[in-house]
């Protein structure tokens, strides 16, 4: 009888270790601990150097003749993967054209037909004394449209390879503060801007 209780009491104790433990395991996020899928795959965009998605620019921008069609080529969010800006300014038909193009590269989503280059979105507005786009540090484009002493403000971010407009606002031009760096544009026929492109 007495070696049955024993039994019985081991095993108690036995098992109220190892609850303990399984508590201990669980509150230190061991065990049970829910992760985000998201978080933990990370999508390769491309296989290939920056040179080589230079060189895929290069050749889409030779498409473009005519000082209506300027370029430019920037890292919008930062993740190493320039992407190209083609403003095109210009009348068709009653129609008056001013907007700037923006492509990016991506080997998941583009098809090697095209490079792996795909269009992303488009920033409406003239690219002359009406209109300015600049590179934020914080991996965004900013677009600054200026009208009677007033600047109406776009944020734009590139999410998911789609030009997202984060934020809008209109503010009087001494209340507004400019971008950090402001995007040089060249007419398409001056590859420079893609040669130099570090």
């Amino acid at each position: 009888m007495r070696s049955k209780s024993k039994i019985i009491i081991s095993s108690l104790i036995i098992i109220i270790v190892l609850l303990i433990i399984l508590i201990v395991l669980m509150f230190m996020g061991v065990i049970g601990k829910k992760e985000n899928c998201s978080n933990r795959i990370i999508v390769q965009k491309s296989s290939v150097d920056n040179s080589q998605i230079i060189n895929y620019y290069k050749s889409m921008i030779s498409d473009f003749v005519g000082d209506e069609h300027e370029y430019s080529v920037v890292d919008i969010n930062d993740d190493n993967i320039p992407e190209l800006l083609i403003y095109t300014n210009g009348v068709i038909g009653n129609t008056i054209i001013a907007d700037t193009s923006v492509y990016t590269y991506d080997e998941n989503v583009g098809n090697e037909d095209e490079n792996y280059i795909i269009y992303v979105g488009t920033i409406t507005g003239r690219l002359d004394n009406d209109t300015i786009i600049y590179k934020m540090n914080d991996g965004t484009l900013l677009s600054v449209t200026g009208n009677m002493g007033y600047e109406k403000a776009s944020h734009f971010s590139l999410e998911n390879d789609w030009l997202v407009r984060k934020k809008y606002s209109v503010k009087n031009v001494e209340e507004y503060t400019k971008g950090d760096k402001e995007i040089t544009f060249k007419t398409c026929t001056d590859a420079s801007l893609l040669d130099e492109y570090k």
